[in-house]
């Protein structure tokens, strides 16, 4: 079974949103927007599985993470990293048949 590892930075997806979203601001006022918001940041390996299955790992505890625990950015990574791997399984199959 091929297991396909992800990890997810929270602040470094909204420091990519902020960045793609105005080129003109530069790297260091994204960095003080975000670090003035003084929250904990998620850090997340997704873990998934050719079966469809996936497993949520809390890089600073260690534990298990719900998919249904699941909320904002961290949910958007995951919903956008499924289909893009769903569909490389079908591109990948439809070259297989041609």
């Amino acid at each position: 079974m091929k297991v396909t590892n992800v990890r997810f930075i929270e602040r470094d997806y909204y420091k990519n949103v902020m960045h793609t979203g105005s080129e003109a601001m530069p790297d260091v006022r994204i960095d003080k927007i975000l670090d003035a918001a003084g929250q904990s940041w998620a850090d997340l390996t997704f873990k998934f599985n050719d079966s469809g299955s996936v497993t949520i790992i809390d890089n600073h505890t260690d534990q298990q993470v719900p998919l249904a625990h699941l909320k904002g950015a961290a949910y958007d990574f995951y919903v956008k990293q499924r289909i893009r791997l769903i569909r490389a399984n079908l591109q990948a199959k439809i070259l297989q048949t041609a």
